[in-house]
């Protein structure tokens, strides 16, 4: 502080700010955390192949499911035939309801099948490993439920042809689908999504 010619102390004066005020100081720079938003990153040409495939999979298998049960009429006479001739003494309620059990739980299996692999794959598809590791024994249990029901839900002859081409094709696509999952470079993109 000056003093004056009085012996009395002047105070500094204070310089006028003219303008909008500084902004505030922003953080430092951090290598160590994360951005506010993940950044997208586009799965590689394998996994978005292996996700058409899967998707043309599930789509034979619902056609199975959908033309199968819109043909339930000749698949319940054609089961009460093959029920009455392995049990010719029982009656007709039984038979009935026999072969619409077996033919509706063919059905309801594929479609159980499918719904599960729906949703292993789309948990897979926010970039998790294990659902791949799931699918694995999944698609053994659908190749068992192919073998199984395809007594059952294919008509003899050139009536089920169209239901065994899609058969064959809802597994064969699926298998394809889960090979590519498992490439490395499926696996170097569901590994990054781990680390962000």
């Amino acid at each position: 502080m000056a003093q004056q010619a009085d012996g009395s102390r002047q105070s500094p004066s204070t310089p006028s700010v003219s303008g909008p005020p500084a902004p505030p100081q922003r953080p430092g720079m951090s290598l160590s955390s994360p951005p506010p938003i993940p950044a997208a990153v586009k799965p590689p040409g394998p996994a978005r192949l292996s996700r058409s495939l899967w998707l043309a999979s599930f789509v034979a298998g619902i056609a199975v499911v959908f033309t199968g049960f819109l043909g339930r009429d000749a698949h319940f006479e054609r089961l009460k035939g093959v029920i009455q001739s392995m049990v010719p003494d029982g009656d007709a309620n039984s038979v009935e309801g026999a072969a619409a059990v077996v033919f509706l739980g063919s059905l309801a299996m594929i479609a159980v099948v499918v719904a599960m692999e729906v949703v292993l794959l789309a948990i897979l598809f926010r970039r998790r490993t294990w659902p791949r590791w799931a699918l694995a024994p999944l698609l053994l249990l659908h190749a068992v439920v192919t073998v199984i029901t395809a007594d059952y839900v294919v008509a003899p002859g050139n009536d089920g042809v169209m239901a065994m081409v899609l058969l064959a094709a809802q597994f064969i696509l699926a298998a394809a689908g889960l090979i590519l999952l498992f490439l490395p470079s499926t696996t170097a993109w569901l590994l990054s999504g781990r680390r962000a």
